[in-house]
């Protein structure tokens, strides 16, 4: 165990990434939920997502640039400022629609730290060390995550949002406290955005198909708990069932990350066909018991597989001869631009199909298991 903890700098992320959930949570855990409870339509909604990602792959490159003259901390810090904002305005519900341009700015521009948790693991963390470092690291998110959803729920059923508000600001800053200790500048790239633009666009290599790939899994895990809000139209209930099912992901992680040092392959194959089943019962059942159980399994599962293929996909970064920061912000431009175009195509089809979109995101995400698998498996052949 003690391998896991013996350098500074895995405790740094650990307490970092513990720090960011905790602040986080508003935004990620129940942000399609505050939205909806604000009175916007799901097709509005995943419009304002959409366009959320396509500004946040426009100024991932920025990463590379800001992160060489100041430090990868200084991208968190500037992210986190704008992940302030956006509590607010997640807060302050009856404004929303007022200033629905600048939250969609807002949210796009707390994308700028995507890269910096591939590019920190890539140079800090060692191969062998790696699956159990992920399951550690999402531990540390989970429980962030917990306790900032049993006070989330209070401070809105309550209607008291200044000790929420408060405590999401420190944490936030708290976060890039902790990253400095850990902080350090890539080397120089003369011009990032058009580096990155010709990665993206020319290489062959899996790394961005699967991170393209992802999309799917990420709108799934956005959407769910707005799925499951819908379904049991109480919000004290619903937090109940967020809460439960954060804490049973612990156990699960912790065991995964242990069979993923020993066998990646074997890890990936059982996790990718588990998540498949659970995302499939949301096809066929409305029952508000069996969803809110599923959640729970589709919860730990999810933090499970992506605790295995995170594991794969920075092992992939590792091997790579080329520059980490690159790929890492490569991989997130591949991903925000396929957000853009799949939340594009929701949007349309949820004008018209309304609640049924949900059908054709839990479709996609099938879709994407498999094919990510599917690719996994190719490139460790090469």
């Amino acid at each position: 165990m003690k391998e896991y903890f013996y350098k500074k700098e895995y405790k740094y992320m650990y307490l970092s990434l513990f720090c960011f959930n905790f602040a986080n949570a508003l935004i990620e855990t129940f942000g399609t939920v505050m939205l909806y409870k604000a009175g916007l339509p799901i097709y509005l909604i995943l419009l304002i997502y959409g366009l959320r990602f396509l500004i946040t792959g426009l100024i991932t490159p920025l990463f590379i640039t800001i992160s060489h003259k100041f430090g990868i901390a200084k991208c968190i810090l500037i992210s986190n400022i704008f992940s302030i904002i956006n509590s607010y305005f997640m807060l302050n519900s009856r404004s929303i629609y007022a200033n629905i341009v600048v939250f969609i700015i807002v949210m796009g521009c707390m994308g700028l730290s995507n890269p910096s948790a591939d590019a920190l693991s890539s140079r800090y963390v060692e191969n062998e060390h790696r699956g159990r470092f992920n399951s550690f690291y999402f531990i540390s998110k989970i429980l962030g995550t917990v306790l900032a959803s049993c006070l989330i729920a209070w401070g809105v059923i309550s209607d008291n949002n200044i000790i929420l508000f408060s405590l999401i600001i420190a944490f936030f800053i708290l976060q890039y406290i902790i990253i400095i200790k850990i902080d350090y500048k890539p080397e120089s790239k003369a011009n990032t955005f058009k580096a990155s633009i010709e990665y993206l666009v020319h290489s062959k290599s899996k790394y961005k198909i699967i991170y393209a790939l992802r999309t799917n899994h990420i709108i799934e895990r956005l959407f769910i708990p707005l799925y499951l809000y819908i379904i049991l139209q109480d919000f004290a209930m619903f937090s109940v069932v967020i809460i439960v099912s954060l804490l049973f992901q612990i156990i699960t992680i912790t065991l995964i990350g242990k069979y993923a040092d020993k066998n990646l392959k074997k890890s990936n194959n059982l996790v990718s066909n588990i998540k498949i089943v659970i995302t499939a019962i949301y096809l066929f059942t409305k029952n508000k018991m069996i969803i809110s159980f599923n959640k729970t399994l589709s919860d730990n599962f999810e933090k499970v597989y992506e605790t295995s293929i995170q594991t794969s996909i920075q092992n992939i970064i590792k091997k790579s001869t080329e520059d980490k920061e690159l790929l890492s912000t490569v991989g997130q431009m591949s991903l925000c631009f396929t957000e853009v175009f799949v939340f594009l195509l929701l949007t349309l089809m949820a004008k018209f199909i309304g609640e049924k979109v949900f059908y054709i995101i839990f479709i996609l995400s099938i879709i994407s298991t498999i094919a990510i698998n599917f690719d996994i498996k190719s490139e460790n052949k090469m």
